[in-house]
């Protein structure tokens, strides 16, 4: 199920950001090499909460309390936002 979220994530910032090189590695928010901003940020939860519910059939927020209180962010790579995702379709 982990490389079939990772594959989830890469696609819809693929489909965000057409020209960006993206890979598991890649930082999504928080670095200065990171693919978005905060607003870029929003617009990538809304598309991946949306492919989430299409691909797996749940509803899950990323932008909720839980998601952001989190000791250390989710969104800081495609690894720790797959693990996130990860364990909230498992709750």
């Amino acid at each position: 199920m982990q490389i079939e979220i990772k594959n989830l994530i890469i696609q819809t910032i693929k489909t965000i950001k057409k020209d960006a090189i993206v890979d598991e590695n890649s930082y999504i928010f928080g670095r200065s090499n990171a693919l978005f901003d905060s607003i870029g940020l929003l617009e990538l939860v809304v598309e991946l909460e949306e492919a989430i519910y299409d691909k797996f059939g749940k509803n899950i927020s990323l932008s909720d309390k839980k998601a952001m209180s989190q000791k250390t962010s989710p969104f800081i790579n495609i690894n720790s936002l797959s693990r996130y995702i990860q364990k909230s379709l498992n709750e």
